[in-house]
């Protein structure tokens, strides 16, 4: 089912998709569908990959 609202990153009118990480209800524009979250959990998610890199946890 298509969901048409504001997104809650850019505030754009658009077809929404649901971060499965927050839960935020965001465009396509503002979403990783390659992750299927947000772009604010996205980055989020990267950056604690690299930590783990760098301090050789992964």
């Amino acid at each position: 089912m298509d969901r048409v609202g504001i997104c809650a990153i850019c505030g754009s009118v658009s077809y929404l998709n649901t971060c499965s990480l927050c839960g935020r209800l965001v465009c396509n524009g503002c979403f990783d569908h390659s992750r299927n979250v947000c772009k604010q959990c996205s980055s989020g998610i990267i950056f604690s990959e690299m930590s783990s890199e760098r301090s050789g946890i992964i």
